[in-house]
C-alpha cells in the first residue's frame, strides 16, 4: 500500500505535463476568403418591398507578425462587396456594392490539452464608401442612390482554429497552415442610402452593411525566424503526508 501511494504522487504530475509544442513562424503571409450575410434596414414597416437576400463576400491578403507565443499583430488589405436583393410587389431590385478595404488588429493565440490551436482576433479598419448621388428608373419606380462619406470604419471580431499541412510545398522550408472560423463585423456609418418611389408609394432603404459570417484562410510561412512554444507546465501538486497509523491493519 505504501508503495502504490509512492508511486502515484511520483508520477501523477509527470503524466500532466503536456506534449510539447512545434515552433511556429514569426512571419506569415495570409489570404483569406470571407462568405457571410449582411441585414436590411428600412425605414419604416410596409409590405411593399422586403429584403429577400443579403450575401456579401470578401478576398483579403494578410500579414501578421507574431510577437510572442500568444500575441500577434495582423494588418490586411482587400475587398468587399454586397449585393442586397429587395423584392417589391412588381419588381426586384438588387443594391449591390463593392470596394476595397484596409483593416489592422491584435489577434490571441493559445492551444488547448489536444494541441490544437485557437485564435481571438480583434480587427479594426476603413472601407471606401460612395459619395454621390445617382438615379436608376424603371417603367414602375425609381431608386435614388445617395452616399455621404468617403470612407466607412469598422470592427470585426472573429474566432477561428489553426491547423498546420503534414506535408511541405515543394520548395518550401516550412509547412503551410490553414485556419477557418466566424467572424461579425460592425460598421459605424450606413453604406448610404436607396429611395424607392413609385406612383403611390415610397420607402427608404438605409443598409449599414454589418456581416455575420465565416472565413477560410490559406497561410504562408514567411522568412526563417521561429518562435518556440513553451509547454504547459504540471501543477503544483501538494506533498501527499500519511500517517502510518492510518495503513495499519488493526
Amino acid at each position: 500500500m505504501r508503495l502504490i501511494i509512492w508511486l502515484f504522487s511520483f508520477l501523477l504530475p509527470v503524466l500532466s505535463v503536456g506534449q510539447k509544442n512545434p515552433p511556429v513562424n514569426k512571419y506569415t503571409i495570409g489570404l483569406a476568403i470571407e462568405v457571410g450575410h449582411s441585414f436590411p434596414n428600412f425605414d419604416r414597416e410596409q409590405e411593399r418591398w422586403e429584403g429577400t437576400f443579403y450575401p456579401t463576400g470578401g478576398l483579403q491578403l494578410m500579414f501578421q507578425d507574431r510577437i510572442s507565443e500568444r500575441w500577434a499583430i495582423d494588418l490586411g488589405l482587400g475587398i468587399t462587396g454586397y449585393a442586397l436583393a429587395n423584392k417589391g410587389s412588381v419588381d426586384q431590385y438588387v443594391l449591390d456594392f463593392a470596394s476595397p478595404k484596409m483593416s489592422s488588429g491584435i489577434s490571441y493565440h493559445f492551444r488547448n490539452r489536444r494541441g490544437q490551436e485557437h485564435v481571438l482576433q480583434l480587427l479594426s479598419g476603413f472601407q471606401l464608401s460612395y459619395r454621390g448621388t445617382f438615379e436608376d428608373e424603371f417603367d414602375t419606380y425609381t431608386v435614388k442612390i445617395a452616399g455621404k462619406h468617403k470612407f466607412n470604419p469598422f470592427i470585426r471580431p472573429a474566432i477561428g482554429i489553426r491547423k498546420s499541412f503534414k506535408r511541405k510545398m515543394k520548395g518550401s522550408r516550412y509547412p503551410m497552415a490553414y485556419e477557418m472560423g466566424t467572424f461579425f463585423r460592425y460598421n459605424f456609418r450606413t453604406l448610404g442610402t436607396a429611395q424607392i418611389i413609385e406612383q403611390d408609394f415610397e420607402v427608404i432603404l438605409e443598409p449599414r452593411g454589418n456581416i455575420i459570417g465565416g472565413y477560410f484562410k490559406i497561410l504562408i510561412p514567411a522568412g526563417k525566424k521561429r518562435l518556440r512554444i513553451k509547454k504547459e507546465r504540471a501543477p503544483r501538486w501538494s506533498p501527499i503526508i500519511y500517517n502510518p497509523r492510518f495503513l495499519a491493519v488493526r
